[in-house]
This record gives C-alpha cells, structure tokens and sequence, in this order.
C-alpha cells in the first residue's frame, strides 16, 4: 500500500546563547486522508514550508482539518498560531501537552529555553485532548494515540494501521544528538512499549530525516535504550570524579564530555537530563 502520510523536512536555527546558534532538522508529517490533518508545524517559521509541501500535494491549507502536535516543545508546536490565524483547524494533543501549548508563557516560564519568543508563534486553544488508546478519525484512515512520556509530560506517537505507520515524534532519543528528556523511567518504558507494537512497516523519528524499515525498527529501540543506560552511566561517572557539592552545571559538563560533546552544550535542557539520572 502506498502511503499518504508524507514527511516535511523543517530546518531551523535554535539559540544557544547571544552569540551562537546551531543548525536543527525537525519533521512535520502530511496525513491524508477524507480529512487532511497535519502532525507538528515546526517553529514559527516553518509555517511557509508547510504550506509548500502542501501545494506540491494539491491541497490548500484551508484543508486542514486537524493539527496534531506530539508534545508542546517549541520545535514541535512552534508554528500552531499561524495555521490558527489563517485557517483556524482544529487543535489536538496529549491532555498533559494542553496546558503548555494553551500557554505557551507558561512552557517558557517552566521549561525556560534561550530565544524561545524567535521559535513559538504564539498560543493556541486546543480543540480535544487526547488520552492513551484515542484515535484520530480521518475519514478513511485512523492515527491510533500511544502516549510515550519522558522526552516531555506529554508527548505521544502516532501509529496508522491502515499502512502500517508509526510516527514516534521524539519517543526515541537521537544517539547522535543531544540527550534531552526530563524523566528516564518514563523514557525507557515508552521505548519498550512502542518496541512490541505489531504491524509496524515504516517508522519515523521527527529529528531523523530518512524512516525506519523492516529490521532497523527494532534496532532503533534497541539503540535507543542503550543510549539511555550510556548516559546513565556517563552520569554516574561524572558525579563519581567530582566532588560531592558539585553543582548541577559541573555535573553535566562532565557528563557531555564523557559523551563526547566537545564543548559541552551545558544549557537547562541538558541540566534537566541530567537531573533525571540523578533521582
């Protein structure tokens, strides 16, 4: 069967601080169905990319019935308030990711990241909030909700039965890129779940640019929980070689290094990670 969920590659900038920012690729997805729905919009200015993938598919944004975002990060929900300004879908997500994407002053002030106002477009009203087990009804097609917490509260994936494809959102850490998750527990168990998911063909990772096929699914889990136990090790590490009131910060700048971050980006998202290993 062909697929009608189609991939929208979204590069970004992301701060770090005044002086420096680094390059990021996050993913929207196109899901056709009787109804169009769109899964993420990036950050703000993802917007036009979005509406360009869209042409290229003959529908306009005025089709779009839902916007489902996976969790409230700013990469992921970013650009909610243009799609709600111009042709004001229907907003769904994971009832923990409401309050966040409602109040996008609110994330900011509970997960504080530089240049935060340059990624997010505003806040927008959620329609329905969703629960394990919900679907999303296109019409013909269904997207089956699975809630995957540990990269956030609130985050979810995505799995259509009618062509065997499971958007993971950011369930599974990137083992090349920056660890970022607030709870480990959380993490290692949305892995393990979505691991014995049946039926799975094609598997996307929203910060990975070419999907998962046949065997390479399952190695991704297992990847996946081995980067976790590396960190949770690289942790244990670190504080073992510092001295007992080391803070937080020297912390995780011990645990990147040991990880192989050269500098080590040590900012409060990683602090975060770092905490959750940490209990």
């Amino acid at each position: 069967m062909t697929t009608r969920i189609y991939p929208i590659s979204l590069p970004f900038q992301l701060p770090i601080n005044a002086e420096k920012s680094v390059e990021r690729l996050v993913h929207a997805y196109i899901v056709v169905g009787e109804q169009l729905a769109v899964v993420d919009t990036g950050v703000a200015a993802s917007h036009h990319t979005i509406v360009e993938a869209l042409a290229e598919l003959d529908k306009s944004p005025a089709e779009v019935a839902w916007i489902v975002n996976t969790h409230a990060h700013p990469d992921h929900a970013g650009g909610n308030r243009q799609f709600q300004e111009s042709v004001d879908p229907k907003f769904t997500c994971h009832v923990k990711a409401a309050r966040w994407i409602e109040d996008m002053d609110l994330q900011f002030k509970e997960r504080p990241i530089y240049g935060f106002d340059s990624l997010v477009g505003g806040s927008v009203q959620v329609t329905r909030q969703l629960e394990d087990g919900d679907e999303i009804d296109l019409g013909d097609m269904t997207l089956q909700v699975i809630f995957t917490p540990g990269h956030s509260p609130g985050s979810i994936s995505l799995f259509c039965p009618q062509d065997g494809t499971l958007l993971t959102g950011d369930a599974i850490p990137p083992t090349n890129g920056l660890p970022l998750y607030y709870h480990l527990a959380e993490s290692r168990q949305s892995l393990q779940r979505l691991a014995r998911l049946q039926n799975v063909k094609t598997m996307y990772h929203s910060h990975l640019a070419q999907p998962f096929t046949g065997p390479d699914i399952a190695k991704a889990f297992q990847d996946g929980l081995a980067y976790l136990d590396q960190m949770d090790e690289a942790v244990s590490q670190a504080k073992q070689s510092l001295a007992a009131e080391a803070t937080i910060e020297e912390i995780t700048r011990a645990t990147l290094i040991q990880m192989g971050f050269d500098p080590p980006p040590v900012m409060p998202l990683t602090m975060a990670t770092v905490k959750a290993h940490l209990g």
